[in-house]
């Protein structure tokens, strides 16, 4: 369904629907804003890449070609807009190492909660797929975000016992982390 409402919004743009632009705009400028934010730690680089990206959407709108669904496209573009950025600046080193850092899975789990909420829920679904303990080890690991001895006190179990199904829940949804790391 998403789809079918991207495929529209995608077509109405590339007639020029400046109404569609503006829907675009109102529903993805705060998210794409506070995610450049948080990376270029920079409020007013944010502002400037955002507005860049946007500028470039309606400019190039006859000739968009978006391949996933617009949530994506927008994100992806930004972060290609930020990597230009710390490019263009020579800054690269410092700010890639920081743009790693926010890149880290864990990191990647806390952005995904925030920004696409229906690949988490996706995901969570096929979390199902795994054995409870483990499923909730993982669950308070990665999305509650509980310390391994957060967790130990929380089960009443050992901490090894905690490491010891964590890992077995990643040697299981390894498959599932590939799945969900190729919708991002």
């Amino acid at each position: 369904m998403e789809q079918d409402i991207d495929i529209i919004y995608t077509n109405h743009l590339k007639k020029g629907d400046f109404k569609v632009f503006e829907a675009i705009f109102n529903t993805y400028w705060e998210s794409l804003y506070l995610y450049a934010a948080k990376i270029l730690d920079s409020e007013e680089n944010a502002r400037d890449i955002i507005q860049d990206l946007f500028v470039s959407l309606w400019e190039r709108r006859t000739h968009l070609d978006i391949q996933t669904n617009i949530r994506q496209y927008l994100f992806s573009a930004t972060r290609k807009l930020i990597l230009r950025k710390f490019r263009d600046d020579g800054l690269k080193e410092k700010h890639l190492e920081k743009f790693i850092h926010f890149s880290e899975l864990r990191s990647e789990f806390s952005l995904l909660r925030i920004e696409q909420k229906d690949i988490i829920q996706h995901f969570q679904k096929d979390l199902q797929q795994l054995p409870v303990k483990e499923r909730q080890v993982f669950e308070w690991y990665h999305f509650d975000e509980l310390s391994i001895r957060e967790i130990a006190q929380k089960s009443g179990t050992a901490e090894q016992t905690v490491r010891n199904q964590l890992s077995n829940a990643y040697r299981k949804a390894k498959p599932l982390l590939h799945k969900l790391l190729f919708f991002i």
